[in-house]
């Protein structure tokens, strides 16, 4: 609870006006990786499934061979709840000179705002361990050998080797692109448009994006892959603890979402004994994925 001792400062004359209690925020940013949507319930379940993966060679006459179709594990995940909410008495409220104390809903706009942004760089996190986030094969967003449910082939959306952030790293993540199979194990059409990278590896995307020359050469040839990926959404992590992942996706195919059970709520309400206001906020959401083929990503050390 806020009472006057610790606001003191502000029934007293003479600060000056600005108290550096807000910063300019970067815009949104785990919607550029998240789609977003809503549910009605607590829990969302999915599966997947696929049709023949060949026709058979048959003799005149010959009796065709059906088969079933073929239907994949079902999957299925929980919302989860996030509140926070602060106290301050009244009289606080009234000697306040400077209208801080009771900006509740500024704070807890931004606090709101936050949860989102760092819940969802945790997917991201997890992508390479799948500690808390699995897909349709029970393994992470990004692995070197996923199953399928209608072949006995893997597939991977990760390089074997991990490749920093360069030429040779996103070249690396192009070709698993190219190597993509669907759930028959036969080759898929899936082309990344977006890419996510750290904030401190700005200038070398800038360097490999913005030219029409190779850069870190001295041949001074055409920049391949600034023409494979030519219009790349480029989304620049902040909210994520690691400094080295990084990422190719597909937004057409980008199976993991960001789903609002409840819209972020603010209220408030006064304690009748304590005169006392409560300001609170809560907010309900999941995120999950199931389909890992849209996203190709690799871990450096």
């Amino acid at each position: 609870m806020i009472v006057q001792g610790a606001f003191n400062l502000l029934f007293r004359p003479g600060l000056r006006k600005n108290f550096l209690d807000e910063y300019t925020q970067f815009e949104p940013q785990y919607t550029q990786y998240l789609q977003p949507g809503t549910i009605d319930g607590p829990e969302i379940e999915a599966t997947i499934m696929t049709g023949l993966k060949r026709l058979n060679e048959r003799e005149d006459g010959e009796k065709i061979n059906y088969e079933d179709p073929v239907l994949g594990p079902k999957v299925a995940a929980v919302d989860r709840e996030y509140a926070g909410g602060f106290t301050i008495t009244r009289r606080t409220v009234e000697d306040d000179k400077y209208g801080k104390a009771s900006q509740a809903a500024k704070w807890l706009a931004h606090a709101a705002r936050m949860t989102s942004e760092y819940r969802s760089a945790e997917l991201l996190d997890d992508a390479f361990a799948g500690a808390t986030f699995k897909g349709i094969d029970g393994l992470a967003l990004c692995h070197t050998a996923h199953t399928l449910i209608n072949s006995t082939s893997t597939v991977a959306n990760r390089p074997a080797s991990d490749v920093g952030f360069s030429l040779t790293g996103i070249n690396a993540l192009l070709d698993l692109f190219q190597l993509l199979k669907d759930e028959n194990g036969d080759p898929t059409d899936i082309q990344p448009n977006a890419i996510i990278y750290n904030s401190s590896e700005i200038t070398k995307a800038m360097q490999i994006f913005g030219s029409d020359k190779e850069p870190f050469t001295a041949n001074n040839q055409d920049n391949a892959t600034a023409q494979r990926l030519s219009g790349v959404s480029q989304i620049v992590s902040r909210y994520k603890a690691n400094t080295k992942s990084y990422w190719l996706f597909s937004k057409k195919w980008n199976d993991a979402h960001y789903l609002t059970r409840r819209p972020v709520d603010f209220d408030d309400t006064f304690d009748f004994d304590t005169d006392a206001a409560k300001y609170k906020s809560t907010t309900r959401f999941l995120i999950w994925f199931v389909d890992w083929r849209g996203w190709c990503g690799t871990l450096p050390s």
